[in-house]
């Protein structure tokens, strides 16, 4: 008797895990571990032993294979969304990085302001070199939404900066922070 409510303790157990699978093989291992106990039940019920004991052993097998096949599943399944979660963070981690994306964004920069922000633009502007990120994230931002028109080069700079997002933004202030001058600001 005691070996029959173990048994039936772990059928109830094994059902209640499966029951939150939603696979097909999963579902139709439950419909089967639920028709054996019924069985199981129906022999206890008449304490036919041996029927009782030939029964709970077979689902006690068939729940034992399920749970194994579950347990590969659910294995397989977090190997794959740990392997897509580290693909995701690499790419993010990459997109991220302020140089080479600022170094990117600058080129189209460098004609008007030189290489390294050591040119004051179309002769005008103060140079770029040795502003903070902070200083010029502000200034281009400024630019990019018209409210910012220092020597008549507003529209010209508006147009440039269009196209950028506010992280490009920032990523172009960033690498552009990075310059240095011996001369210093002149705004």
């Amino acid at each position: 008797m005691k070996k029959t409510y173990l048994y039936l303790s772990i059928m109830a157990v094994a059902l209640v895990f499966l029951s939150g699978c939603k696979d097909k093989e999963t579902e139709q291992a439950v419909a089967k571990a639920t028709v054996q106990s019924a069985k199981l039940q129906k022999a206890h019920d008449t304490k036919i032993s041996d029927a009782t004991k030939q029964t709970a052993t077979q689902l006690a097998k068939d729940t034992t294979q399920v749970a194994k096949k579950a347990v590969e599943s659910v294995k397989t399944h977090a190997e794959h969304t740990i392997a897509a979660a580290k693909k995701t963070i690499q790419d993010v981690v990459v997109a991220q990085a302020p140089g080479d994306r600022g170094k990117e964004l600058y080129q189209k920069c460098a004609g008007c302001h030189g290489g390294r922000g050591e040119k004051r633009a179309l002769g005008k502007s103060a140079l770029i070199a040795g502003q903070s990120a902070s200083d010029l994230a502000n200034k281009l931002i400024a630019y990019r939404e018209g409210k910012r028109n220092v020597a008549g080069m507003g529209n010209l700079m508006k147009t440039q900066l269009a196209s950028m997002q506010k992280s490009d933004i920032l990523a172009l202030a960033e690498y552009i922070s990075t310059f240095q001058t011996k001369k210093g600001n002149t705004e």
